[in-house]
């Protein structure tokens, strides 16, 4: 088995908070645990994002293009296929907290594509628990409240990135 990339930043302290701007060490608590996260597989960990999407709201099962599939969560098939684009893109999010010239418009056309799958604002609140959720169960004992309040951090601006004047 691989050896796990190293957290070299503090998970506990000091306290992260959630309404203070994204900083340095913010971004490293989150590339650092991120790392860690991705050792799984991003197949693996968008397959655990869906289940919490689907937990959370049942419903938004019907948004997706994989809603009829026989066997919902079979390896190969388009929901493993679409949680592995969005574990990338989170992946690649992540990578560029540190360039936000080069981050944004990634995150704007993305944004303005969902908007054609009728992706609704809310819908970012779903995803985004279901993101935090998957971190915690992948990083366990590591998922401390400043790792955790840094990725509600890197949500906020996807999610606001993303939606943008996309609803105005």
């Amino acid at each position: 088995m691989a050896e796990q990339p190293a957290i070299t930043v503090d998970v506990h302290s000091p306290a992260v908070d959630v309404n203070a701007p994204l900083d340095a060490r913010d971004t490293q608590l989150v590339q650092q645990t991120f790392a860690v996260v991705a050792t799984l597989g991003a197949d693996n960990v968008g397959i655990i994002v869906f289940k919490n999407i689907f937990q959370i709201a049942p419903e938004a099962l019907g948004l997706f293009s994989f809603k009829d599939e026989a066997d919902l969560y079979a390896r190969g098939g388009k929901l493993e296929k679409h949680a592995t684009k969005i574990v990338n893109t989170l992946a690649m999010a992540i990578s560029l907290l540190g360039d936000l010239t080069a981050l944004v418009p990634s995150l704007q056309e993305l944004g303005l594509r969902h908007v054609g799958y009728k992706v609704l604002p809310e819908h970012y609140d779903v995803v985004g628990q279901a993101i935090i959720m998957a971190m915690g169960m992948a990083l366990g004992d590591k998922f401390t409240d400043p790792v955790k309040n840094a990725y509600l951090k890197v949500w906020a601006i996807v999610k606001t990135t993303m939606v943008g004047d996309n609803y105005s």
